[in-house]
């Protein structure tokens, strides 16, 4: 039986207070990787296990549009409260479940909540909803990851190792971006 840990209304409240925001770098390397491989326009991102929305925001400024996924009613509901983008909104939903249209969504992504999915499901949901080219980032704390799809020839492991001096410096400071 699988832990759900995030559901209750208290511990949304406190995840959203103290959940350190996806660093402005990592959305930089997502959206640079779909930029070269699929080009624009960048219409939709569906941010999956979003939690209180704290990297679904960070996606705004990249897409039209950016919906934010949670099986937590609780943790939806402490997203909504926080006043972000107007092109940003939220529901209730599974990974391995998504209601969106075949080859609709640029980016599918997680950050920090991968290791809660049912990954064959998972990615075969994803490869459903994404565009020609789309993408999946699944990301956390010490390991990103990209997916590239179609005709993506690059390895992904290749870009996160290129990519880490930037992501893992400690004395990168967000207020600079």
């Amino acid at each position: 039986m699988a832990w759900r840990l995030f559901e209750e209304k208290d511990h949304a409240a406190m995840y959203q207070k103290y959940r350190l925001p996806s660093a402005n770098e990592v959305h930089k390397v997502i959206f640079n990787y779909l930029k070269k491989k699929k080009g624009k326009p960048f219409t939709l991102a569906v941010d999956i296990g979003c939690g209180s929305g704290q990297s679904t925001r960070g996606l705004a400024s990249y897409f039209d549009k950016v919906v934010g996924i949670d099986v937590s009613e609780a943790q939806i509901e402490e997203a909504k409260k926080v006043d972000g983008p107007d092109n940003v909104s939220y529901r209730l939903g599974l990974a391995e479940n998504l209601e969106f249209e075949d080859g609709s969504v640029d980016l599918v992504t997680s950050g920090t909540a991968v290791h809660w999915f049912k990954m064959e499901k998972f990615m075969k949901e994803a490869e459903r909803v994404l565009k020609p080219k789309g993408c999946v980032a699944l990301y956390g704390y010490n390991i990103p990851t990209l997916l590239g799809y179609d005709n993506c020839p690059e390895d992904p492991d290749q870009i996160v190792e290129e990519k880490k001096p930037v992501l893992f410096n400690p004395s990168f400071d967000k207020s600079k971006d």
